[in-house]
């Protein structure tokens, strides 16, 4: 089988020494590859700067992106050049990249100035001022290459980014797509239903359901919820790597 797995986690640029990012090592999408290297499948591993890798073979292709924008554009190219079998998209993905941030100081002067013209002072208004002005601020392009530490208070802009997952079964109808959510602090049901609602609205295969509460180290315990409402549990990296494996192959052999 062709696979291609994403892993790591994405970082957004708030200026040129600065990023927001998350805490994904690619650990699990490590474990994966592996795991289906050693079934003898190739692996397209597609993942981040920091992230930890699967050694180099001739089975292995790494590709490397750092931003939400630059995983787009990898993620269209790859799809457009080969057709996978499988595709376990486990890479953590930003959910809003940064659009521009300015100083307190400018917000306070673009507020007084604007209310200093109001002729209007009800509530609707006032908020129809406020959110102009915030408009206006938020699409102003950032020019600074380092942003200056001399204020007070700095504002982020963050604009949401699209859902890589999504253009995946546009692109590639018959392959079977395993996606993952992870929430924090929730009960097991509504991680389940939670990540129920994430595999039909994503057109996915499989979703591995995970609670960040029970991933300690190599202990990692995760739900595989299949499209027709089956959930299987792993308790480790390792097991969980296995499950989608087997999985994914069980689905490719009846899709052919």
């Amino acid at each position: 089988m062709n696979i291609l797995v994403t892993a790591g986690g994405t970082s957004e640029k708030i200026d040129n020494v600065r990023s927001i990012t998350n805490h994904s090592t690619g650990r699990l999408g490590k474990a994966i590859s592996e795991e289906f290297l050693a079934h003898g499948h190739q692996v397209t591993y597609l993942t981040t700067p920091y992230a930890v890798k699967p050694e180099q073979s001739e089975h292995v292709t790494i590709e490397q992106i750092e931003t939400t924008e630059d995983l787009l554009s990898k993620m269209n190219q790859l799809l457009s050049e080969q057709v996978f079998d499988g595709i376990i998209h486990s890479m953590a993905v930003s959910d809003f990249s940064s659009e521009t941030s300015i100083p307190e100081e400018a917000l306070t002067t673009a507020l007084a100035k604007s209310l200093a013209d109001q002729q209007d002072f009800t509530q609707s208004a006032l908020e129809e001022t406020v959110k102009k002005v915030m408009e206006q601020l938020g699409t102003q392009e950032q020019k600074e290459k380092k942003i200056s530490s001399n204020t007070e208070r700095l504002l982020l802009f963050l604009k949401k980014n699209p859902k890589i997952i999504s253009i995946i079964r546009e692109k590639q109808p018959t392959t079977v797509l395993v996606g993952f959510k992870l929430l924090v602090g929730v009960s097991e049901n509504e991680l389940i239903n939670v990540g129920t609602t994430t595999l039909k609205k994503n057109q996915c295969d499989f979703v591995l359901a995970n609670n960040l509460e029970t991933i300690h180290g190599e202990k990692h315990r995760g739900i595989l919820i299949h499209s027709d409402g089956q959930t299987e549990t792993a308790e480790t990296k390792q097991a969980i790597a296995q499950l989608i494996v087997r999985n994914v192959e069980m689905k490719g052999a009846n899709h052919s």
